[in-house]
């Protein structure tokens, strides 16, 4: 059975189309609407969800009364009031809601009650409606008070009625669309939609349109027509029958009983012509490497066809390399058997070639196969040069303001730097390993000797400090425990913390504090932990300024007597750099014959030697060393770190 709600709010008169629902509003003295009739001696109350009405003690009369009427269409009904106390005066206490549908003087309570003033009490209830052809009337009286008023809020009345009319429902109400094959291979696959009657007499015929078929049940049983029981809702399948040539198709599907308006729902598909076709997937993003470390790290895309006469071939531009196989088997081009003519959706791996020449390499992979039309996918990838070191982690810090705000970083120039974007850096949270590159640096220069600063808050940092930092970035929401890590192109060159390892308790956390970097040490690479010092925790605790805190930030105090800004050999590096190798690489973009003259920290020569490239260093203990190169005429240093 349909069951049809009416909320009967804010006092209007509204006709629906199963029956009509009326409620009285006499504000302003307005004139009763047809069919009611004024029994009870009404006052002018504003019958209005929300408002509060008075009942004065000792006067039967004042009372509310409201009639819905002209229920014959429904075979039952039944009337829900929401009701609450009056709750905001004083000597006002609730007062008596009852409802009847006799129109006379026999009410059924609904609630009273004797509750004090201010009361919150809500409630309410529900009264089945037993004659359909009488009046319902809402009574809301003193409750027998004689020293004081009464107050009630009526909050929401509701009808519930069940007509008698039959009817069918579908749902959706519009249409099934996609219903879709290929020519050849029908039928499509299923759509669906609900059935359900009302007030039957008879069990409900479902009619396909031309070229369509409906089933009770899902796979199987389709046919031009289903029966569908007269009472309660079931669910038909609907979809395109096979062997149509290509073509779109459209029609209504007819839900039919006796004594009930016909109802439609419109089915839609297409057979689409069966010729060869390929469909590629996903995006390949940058494919680097660092000079010497190729090939690249993997990235893959999707192919997969159908209707073919032939493979699908896969082929690299120049300087790429594609494979079936993650980590092995690339190669110039791959071919994908087509087999019965249908390509599963296949993952082809791609990279760019190891051993090449720092350089940007791009083209397009293309995908092929007999008379479909060629499918492109464009690569990019960078060889870049070795790590140049050009910058260094100096500090941390994790402040004592709102949100245990300024948290941030403190980055040191070592060099000066034309293109600031080829760095980035990333937090590790709490030993959970590397995020990689969060944040990346803008395209602009850097010079020697200045520092850079990162935080989380810029008006926290301000303050804290006292100047603006120069970037802003969710990164750095670091806490004492944290670890972070400074790349360059894509590669680790420094490290504070261990990103394998939650800091608490550990020697490095700096929990509401800082780490500073002990000067002339770094970029490490890895993290050494006798190249910092450390505040300890909670030092920052309840200050507000840096300046005035008995144990500060050493902002800005990092030194490094080895940093070089005026390297004049155009492309001088020197790579790895730290070394754990025994052996490092000298490259300039010239790439002549070169004097090469390592000194140590007492500026004793411990290597001399000429060279195009590799310098052997396994006799050199670990520390800290002066690589001076000279190469036609021209000299330039750089630091050299050994592990």
């Amino acid at each position: 059975m349909k069951k049809i709600y009416f909320l009967l709010v804010a006092m209007v008169v509204t006709t629906l189309s199963f029956g009509q629902t009326e409620i009285f509003n006499s504000a302003g003295g307005g004139a009763y609407p047809a069919g009611w009739t004024d029994t009870n001696n009404v006052t002018s109350n504003l019958i209005d969800r929300g408002t509060y009405y008075l009942v004065e003690a000792g006067s039967p009369a004042d009372e509310i009364v409201t009639a819905i009427y002209d229920l014959s269409t429904y075979s039952s009904a039944t009337l829900t009031l929401d009701v609450a106390s009056f709750g905001g005066a004083t000597n006002h206490s609730q007062a008596k809601i009852e409802i009847s549908d006799n129109g006379g003087s026999t009410f059924t309570q609904v609630e009273t009650s004797t509750t004090t003033t201010g009361s919150s009490y809500i409630a309410g209830g529900s009264f089945a409606i037993s004659s359909l052809t009488n009046q319902v009337q809402i009574r809301i009286s003193n409750n027998g008070a004689t020293t004081d008023e009464r107050g009630v809020r009526l909050r929401n009345i509701i009808l519930e009625a069940i007509g008698t009319t039959p009817e069918i429902t579908i749902t959706p109400v519009t249409s099934v669309s996609n219903l879709d094959y290929f020519e050849g291979n029908g039928p499509s696959a299923e759509g669906s939609f609900t059935v359900e009657g009302f007030n039957l007499t008879t069990d409900i015929t479902v009619n396909a349109p031309t070229e369509f078929e409906v089933s009770l049940t899902s796979g199987s049983g389709f046919g031009p027509m289903v029966t569908v029981p007269q009472t309660g809702e079931t669910t038909v399948y609907a979809r395109l029958a096979g062997g149509y040539l290509a073509n779109t198709y459209s029609g209504d599907v007819t839900a039919s009983a006796t004594g009930a308006t016909n109802q439609t729902i419109t089915l839609n598909g297409t057979v689409s012509p069966a010729d060869p076709q390929i469909t590629v997937g996903g995006a390949v993003g940058a494919l680097n490497y660092v000079f010497g470390a190729g090939p690249s790290a993997e990235d893959d895309f999707t192919v997969e066809g159908l209707f073919l006469t032939s493979d699908i071939v896969v082929t690299a531009p120049t300087g790429f390399e594609v494979s079936l196989t993650s980590g092995a088997g690339f190669a110039a081009s791959v071919n994908i058997p087509y087999g019965s003519g249908t390509v599963a959706t296949t993952t082809v791996y791609t990279r760019l070639i190891g051993g090449q020449a720092v350089n940007t390499y791009t083209g397009d992979i293309t995908i092929a196969s007999t008379s479909v039309a060629t499918e492109t996918i464009t690569l990019n990838g960078e060889v870049f040069g070795p790590p140049t070191n050009s910058l260094v982690l100096t500090g941390v810090f994790d402040g004592p303001l709102t949100g245990g705000t300024p948290k941030g970083v403190e980055i040191f120039v070592l060099q000066d730097i034309a293109d600031l974007s080829n760095y980035g850096v990333g937090s590790a949270n709490n030993g959970g390993g590397t995020d990689g590159q969060e944040f990346t640096f803008p395209a602009v220069a850097a010079t020697a000797g200045t520092y850079i600063y990162i935080t989380d808050n810029t008006a926290n940092f301000t303050s804290f400090f006292g100047f603006a930092p120069d970037y802003t970035d969710g990164f750095a929401s670091i806490n004492g425990d944290d670890a972070v890590e400074l790349f360059e192109n894509g590669q680790v060159i420094d490290t504070f913390g261990d990103i394998n390892m939650d800091g608490t308790s550990q020697p490095w956390e700096f929990l509401d504090g800082w780490a500073y970097r002990v000067a002339d040490t770094g970029p490490d690479g890895g993290f050494i932990i006798g190249n910092w010092t450390f505040s300890g925790t909670n030092v920052f605790d309840g200050q507000t300024t840096n300046g005035t805190s008995p144990t500060p930030f050493p902002i800005g105090t990092y030194a490094n007597a080895l940093s070089v800004a005026d390297n004049t050999i155009d492309g001088f590096s020197i790579y790895p750099n730290p070394s754990n190798t025994g052996s490092i690489n000298i490259t300039t973009k010239a790439n002549l014959n070169k004097n090469v003259q390592i000194f140590d920290m007492l500026g004793k020569k411990v290597i001399e030697k000429n060279t195009t490239a590799a310098v052997n260093i396994s006799a050199l203990q670990a520390g800290i060393y002066i690589v001076k190169v000279t190469e036609n005429n021209v000299s330039a240093t750089k630091r050299l770190v050994v592990r």
